[in-house]
């Protein structure tokens, strides 16, 4: 099985809703406090609209009429001398005092009105002292002529139109700064709404954005599992189970991408299993039943010929490529049920052809192993060519006739695997067609970049048979 690397530690479900909420939160706060700031302005502009510019204006409203009170009174007791006109000149002079008064701490912080109002008590103070004053002491010390009672009305009249102007004057700013407070107000208003407008839209754009975080972090996610899960389960078994999305949707990610890996580990295990059974069972019928059967009768026929008839070669030699060919085959059954490691266990191959020929020599062959052949890096294919190798040189020494003592020698190194036949027989010469048969085995060995040699052994007795080949690095 492949191993994987643990999914990465990402946002978990339950950190992403609370920083979903966290924000929204936020954002909902933030608003409602600025929203709630543009109201109170709001409100704070119509209050001092309200509770002081309207007092005022009342309070200016107020002084006009005391002054037109005095005016009225003050005239009234010119023209006629009835002390009952001087009331009202001396109760608008008392009220016209105090509003004054109350004014100036009014608006205090306005200089323009403040001047205007400073224009109002002096245009006040010059009617009273120069034209109401003098002219009522004048009416109490007696009657005056109708000459100059018109000549005294009409300079109270002039000075009291000044104060007239200037109580305008007062009125027009009183009027403006109402007007501006209601500017302000409705400035205020606007920014409240906008304020507002704009919290609710940003609220809307994270809300929205929250909902697209979460359709690319959890949803996609989520649907990408189950694509990958129910194509698994259909029995795709090679198609991996992507990991992401937050944690825990990474972990069953993760832990349903490694039980897939195991699923296809197991199935390959088990039709390989299957495979080899079914290869090892052909395998062991080809040789149980027909490999043994053929062999014993080329090693039979052989023997047969070389005691009485020379016609047998024929049928001796057909018989040998079907061995060969039957070997091949097996081997290549063999070598899909090999060892978990891959590798056939060529010792007991090799112990297992030299003990099968012991019935046509009339002999058993002496064996010798030297090196780690079992554990050597060997190709399945180089090991099958050296089991062909041996099978053919044994089954000549059998054909040959003669021969009463074989050795066969199997040499591993990290470098090469090597085979030596050694007989006692008649030898290789011209007039031995097999002898020259054993020649063609020096195209086997360089199939696999080896090389073979046949040669008749020291003294000139018997046959040598050596074959080599390279073994992979590694």
């Amino acid at each position: 099985m492949t191993g994987h690397a643990p999914p990465r530690k990402a946002l978990s479900l339950r950190q992403l809703i609370w920083i979903c909420l966290a924000a929204m939160s936020v954002v909902f706060v933030a608003s409602t406090v600025m929203s709630i700031a543009g109201r109170a302005t709001v409100k704070r502009a119509v209050a001092e609209l309200s509770g002081h510019l309207v007092t005022v204006q009342s309070q200016v409203a107020a002084l006009n009429t005391a002054y037109v009170d005095q005016e009225t009174g003050q005239r009234g007791y010119l023209l006629t001398g009835d002390p009952v006109f001087l009331e009202p000149y001396t109760a608008g002079a008392a009220a016209a005092q105090q509003l004054l008064t109350a004014l100036r701490s009014s608006v205090a912080g306005d200089t323009v009105w403040s001047q205007r109002l400073d224009g109002v008590a002096s245009a006040a103070h010059i009617w009273a002292t120069q034209s109401a004053q003098p002219q009522i002491e004048a009416r109490r010390n007696g009657r005056i002529p109708p000459d100059q009672i018109e000549a005294m009305t009409l300079t109270g009249k002039q000075q009291f139109d000044q104060l007239r102007v200037q109580l305008r004057a007062l009125d027009t700013r009183t009027h403006e700064l109402i007007a501006q407070q209601i500017d302000r107000i409705h400035a205020a208003q606007r920014l409240a709404n906008i304020i507002q407008i704009a919290a609710a839209g940003v609220l809307f754009a994270v809300v929205g954005g929250f909902i697209a975080l979460l359709q690319r972090v959890l949803t996609r996610p989520v649907n990408s599992l189950v694509r990958d899960v129910r194509a698994v389960a259909d029995g795709n078994y090679d198609r991996p189970i992507q990991v992401g999305g937050p944690y825990e949707i990474a972990v069953v990610a993760d832990a349903a991408e490694t039980m897939r890996d195991r699923l296809r580990t197991s199935t390959t295990r088990l039709l390989e299993a299957e495979r080899v059974d079914e290869q090892a069972r052909l395998a062991a019928d080809l040789h149980g039943r027909t490999i043994q059967r053929v062999f014993g009768l080329g090693l039979g026929l052989t023997s047969a010929a070389a005691r009485r008839s020379p016609d047998l070669t024929p049928f001796i030699t057909e018989t040998d490529e079907i061995i060969r060919d039957l070997r091949q085959v097996i081997f290549n059954l063999d070598e899909a049920a090999a060892s978990p490691g891959g590798q056939t266990r060529l010792r007991a191959a090799i112990i297992d052809v030299v003990e099968t020929s012991a019935g046509a020599l009339g002999f058993t062959p002496s064996l010798d192993f030297a090196g780690p052949v079992d554990e050597c890096a060997t190709q399945q294919s180089v090991q099958a060519a050296l089991l062909t190798v041996l099978r053919e040189a044994l089954n000549n020494i059998a054909h040959d006739g003669g021969a009463t003592a074989a050795a066969v020698e199997v040499v591993a190194t990290p470098e090469q695997l090597s085979l030596r036949v050694q007989d006692n027989g008649i030898g290789v010469s011209s007039s031995n067609p097999e002898g020259r048969s054993r020649r063609t085995l020096g195209g086997r060995a360089a199939k696999w970049g080896g090389q073979a040699t046949v040669r008749t052994g020291e003294g000139g007795v018997g046959t040598v048979v050596e074959w080599k080949a390279p073994l992979p690095s590694g």
